[in-house]
């Protein structure tokens, strides 16, 4: 059976095959111009749907090495600021321990005092650090406040305890700042569960003992003493044995009957409450009509650095004479010490803290790299042409075009009356 074709539809589909064909060469012929295979959302519309949602994701990459940058350098300015402090606070530690020599003199102590007063206002600069664009590192959140001030009771915290995060990847928040009330306010006395203190009337009395409060040997004990606000007084008595007369010390707690006692010699160590203290030096004795040193253990409490800083250069300015007023600086020094070093602790605490912040900045920004090189590579994948075979496709249809232009033209000249001969 045969197919018969009008006229008309002998031209039409050719022709539309021929349409058809330039159609594609024109597609091909914009992605050599642009190099992508999709140049609009009609050419391929799912791989324009998938590369919507990869870009949007590499925006969001984008905002986030943004601000990762931000938090990178606001925590490289934290790390460099806590280091000053405790660059700083070891300096004045040293100095302390200088002091409390015996052999130095009182002209060099004041040398000393002078250089503690200098080393207030460094820290007190160091406190109120900003960042190049103005924002202070150590006011918690509240960034656009100068966090210390000096007043005539001391230096006082004007920012918050709570710190400014960025967020450097999706569900991921690093500080970018830290509260000075942590770092240089609220920091412990003494070992950070108990503190010493001499009774006022012993700068009265011939002694020379003093009373130092060391390591922690049950932290549930000295966290029971600072609990329940427990206080014990260490006092010292003469008493006769067989080898003769002796001095012993007494524990006692506040309204208690004695708890720890024993035999004194300069040099021994006591433990109270889960902390343990160093007796060192000549006590004055009590008697029946006398009182002697009096030191009270006491539960720790909070106290400023700039307080302790403030009290070492005190201190080294205002040094009395005799055994007793001696005993009493080595006591305060002794203090002061310990409070340095709770002061280093802290220090410690945060310098791990902005370094493991900064640790996983760089671990989120490499992971964060390599997920948008991947992204990219598949962007482009989807968007882009592959130039060689579009060339190739180009060629082929171009000769095949030129073709079909060829026979459609011949197929034009045909007719009936052309193939009859008169």
């Amino acid at each position: 059976m045969s197919i018969r074709l009008s006229t008309p539809e002998t031209y039409s589909i050719p022709t539309a095959a021929i349409l058809q064909d330039q159609a594609n060469l024109t597609q091909l012929n914009v992605q050599m111009a642009t190099g992508l295979a999709v140049n609009s959302p009609a050419s391929n519309p799912v791989a324009e749907s998938q590369s919507i949602a990869i870009n949007q994701q590499l925006a969001a990459y984008a905002v986030d090495g943004q601000t990762s940058s931000i938090a990178q350098s606001n925590l490289q300015n934290l790390s460099s600021t806590v280091g000053s402090i405790s660059t700083l606070l070891q300096s004045l530690r040293q100095t302390a321990l200088a002091a409390a020599n015996a052999t130095v003199n009182a002209q060099d102590r004041q040398a000393m005092g002078y250089t503690v007063a200098n080393n207030l206002q460094n820290l007190l600069q160091i406190g109120n650090t900003q960042t190049p664009d103005g924002n202070y590192l150590l006011a918690g959140s509240q960034t656009n406040t100068q966090p210390f001030s000096q007043a005539a009771s001391g230096v006082i915290y004007n920012g918050d305890a709570s710190t400014n995060n960025l967020q450097i990847a999706p569900g991921i928040t690093v500080p970018s700042s830290l509260s000075g009330q942590f770092l240089l306010m609220n920091i412990p006395t003494g070992n950070g569960y108990a503190q010493v203190s001499a009774a006022s009337g012993n700068v009265n009395l011939t002694g020379s003992v003093t009373v130092s409060v060391e390591g922690v040997t049950n932290t549930t004990q000295a966290s029971q003493m600072q609990s329940q606000n427990q206080s014990f007084a260490l006092t010292f008595v003469t008493g006769t044995s067989v080898s003769g007369n002796n001095v012993y010390y007494s524990i006692t707690p506040s309204g208690s009957t004695i708890a720890v006692s024993g035999l004194y010699t300069s040099g021994t160590t006591v433990i109270v409450s889960g902390s343990q203290y160093l007796i060192q030096g000549t006590p004055a004795l009590s008697g029946s009509t006398t009182s002697g040193d009096v030191f009270y253990l006491k539960p720790s409490s909070n106290q400023s650095l700039f307080q302790t800083v403030q009290d070492l250069a005190t201190y080294l300015n205002g040094v009395g004479t005799g055994a007793s007023s001696q005993a009493a600086f080595s006591q305060h020094i002794s203090n002061i010490i310990s409070n340095l070093n709770q002061g280093l602790t802290r220090t410690l605490t945060a310098q791990a803290y902005v370094g493991s912040a900064l640790a996983q900045v760089n671990a989120v920004g490499q992971t964060s790299t390599t997920a948008q090189m991947n992204d990219q590579v598949t962007v482009n994948n989807l968007m882009s042409a592959n130039l060689p075979a579009v060339a190739t496709q180009f060629s082929q249809g171009t000769t095949a075009m030129q073709a079909a232009l060829s026979a459609f033209a011949a197929m034009q000249g045909l007719n009936l009356f052309s193939t009859l001969k008169f």
